[in-house]
């Protein structure tokens, strides 16, 4: 059923309140989201949420197992394995940090990022990461072996390919389908090493676990 003109307005106006929203978090707090929040509130968030990348581990898994008899539905396990990593496993327990009201930051946190996508918050998970992670060039150039374009734009790439599968019917390449699982697996390893510097990894069966275990 098509929007009318007030839910349209009412859309665009939450839409812009999202935008500057994540530009405010990201321009006030960036320095203590790198330097305190990370080490702190980061770890302990992991510790009481140990399960937020079971989902996204489970979809890689049937993503691959898909790659040769269905190449469209190994795209789509992929990309939204992908989209749910970035958005629960990164995104989310960034902006619960910054939120300093204890019994606020998880309802903030959790609308925020059901709704609106990840590109909002692309500098703070950047931030986060290169803090952590030491890349060659910095992180806005990085790219993952075998290919020559930014790993962030390859994300843009297989965001819109899922796209055109879910509304357009459109079915995707065998090439297409590796695509979006090396990329999302890429992500995947990039959270690892995150995990790896606070103290936690990422068990076979996707829960986060402290390394000692």
């Amino acid at each position: 059923m098509p929007m009318d003109w007030y839910e349209a307005e009412q859309e665009q106006a939450y839409s812009e309140f999202v935008d500057s929203l994540a530009a405010e978090l990201y321009d006030e707090y960036k320095e203590l989201a790198i330097e305190e929040f990370v080490s702190t509130r980061l770890a302990s968030y992991y510790k009481e949420h140990k399960h937020i990348a079971e989902q996204a581990m489970a979809f890689l898994k049937k993503a691959r197992s898909y790659q040769d008899s269905d190449p469209t539905a190994s795209l789509l396990y992929s990309a939204t394995a992908m989209e749910v990593l970035l958005k629960s496993v990164l995104i989310k327990p960034i902006i619960y940090g910054l939120v300093h009201t204890e019994s606020l930051a998880e309802i903030v946190a959790s609308n925020l990022v059901k709704q609106t996508g990840v590109d909002r918050f692309k500098e703070l998970v950047f931030g986060i990461l290169e803090h952590h992670v030491e890349f060659d060039g910095g992180i806005q150039k990085y790219c993952r072996d075998d290919s020559e374009k930014p790993l962030w734009k390859e994300r843009e790439d297989v965001q819109k390919l899922r796209n055109c599968v879910l509304h357009q019917a459109n079915s995707c390449t065998d090439l297409e389908s590796k695509l979006s699982f090396e990329v999302a697996w890429t992500f995947v390893n990039l959270t690892s090493l995150l995990l790896s510097n606070i103290g936690f990894k990422l068990s076979k069966g996707g829960v986060i676990v402290r390394e000692a275990e």
